[in-house]
């Protein structure tokens, strides 16, 4: 019987030196940072909360409670605070959808090594040499180029990504085996099943966001609002049955592999 091996060389291995976690403000794609300073100060129904140049890397609602919990368990101060939001006008309730930490370096970082490391980490550092996986619909098809942050990790491995689109996510879905692949994916894919859900929620008169405010009047009444996370917001308007069942669909990766599967398998 002939072994599908994967060649040690051609397969992606975290040197854990702690770089990616000493400085997470800033961590986008220059094409996502000039979209959010165009459009998510509040012409768009999710807005962001902070300045730009404040922004760290993102927690979903049910991430940032785990972190929040953890961060007593190993005497940290997370530091995490909402980072985007809808003011829902029907029921004047200020609904986060994402928190960040509000640091230059990870809080749980210590002495170079993840002290939560045994936890359910955020997506965002599971995901990580990635910035993005190669199905998110940006109007294009990805290149290698635009796909990774800066990992010096990934400098024997880049040169040995295919150039051509079906052949680059082939090599990828082999190349690693860490997870960071599966979870680029996923993570893409919750971020287009949260805004098809806000667009769905409008359409169902389920929500009516606050749009083209002045954008410290908008920060003064979502400050002055009641606040709750979107998943529990979609759990009380009964948009969702078990929120407990969607996340835990989110954690196993469930829609990445799906994704893969059928790539692979129209590709073969």
């Amino acid at each position: 019987m002939k072994l599908n091996v994967i060649q040690p060389e051609k397969v992606f291995k975290c040197s854990q030196c702690g770089t990616c976690c000493s400085h997470i403000r800033g961590m986008m794609p220059r094409e996502d940072k000039e979209f959010i300073q165009k459009m998510a100060y509040g012409k768009l129904p999710l807005v962001q909360l902070v300045p730009i140049e404040k922004m760290s890397f993102p927690l979903w609602d049910w991430e940032a409670k785990r972190f929040k919990k953890w961060q007593h368990e190993v005497n940290v101060d997370g530091k995490i605070k909402p980072s985007r939001g809808i003011l829902d006008l029907n029921s004047n309730k200020a609904i986060i959808v994402t928190y960040f930490m509000d640091s230059d370096a990870c809080p749980f970082l210590k002495d170079k090594k993840c002290s939560i490391y045994y936890t359910k980490r955020a997506y965002i550092c599971r995901l990580y040499p990635f910035n993005r996986g190669p199905f998110l619909d940006v109007g294009s098809k990805p290149k290698k180029e635009n796909m990774f942050g800066t990992c010096g990790a990934m400098d024997p491995l880049m040169p040995l990504i295919p150039e051509t689109y079906d052949d680059m996510v082939k090599f990828l879905s082999k190349a690693f085996p860490d997870g960071s692949f599966e979870n680029a994916i996923q993570f893409d894919y919750i971020t287009e099943w949260v805004n098809k859900t806000i667009v769905n929620l409008m359409k169902q008169k389920l929500l009516r966001p606050a749009m083209n405010y002045p954008y410290e009047f908008f920060l003064k009444r979502f400050e002055n609002a009641e606040k709750i996370d979107f998943t529990d917001f979609l759990e009380q308007c009964s948009y969702i049955d078990n929120k407990e069942e969607l996340i835990k669909s989110f954690d196993e990766n469930r829609d990445a592999k799906i994704k893969i599967s059928e790539f692979l398998e129209q590709h073969s």
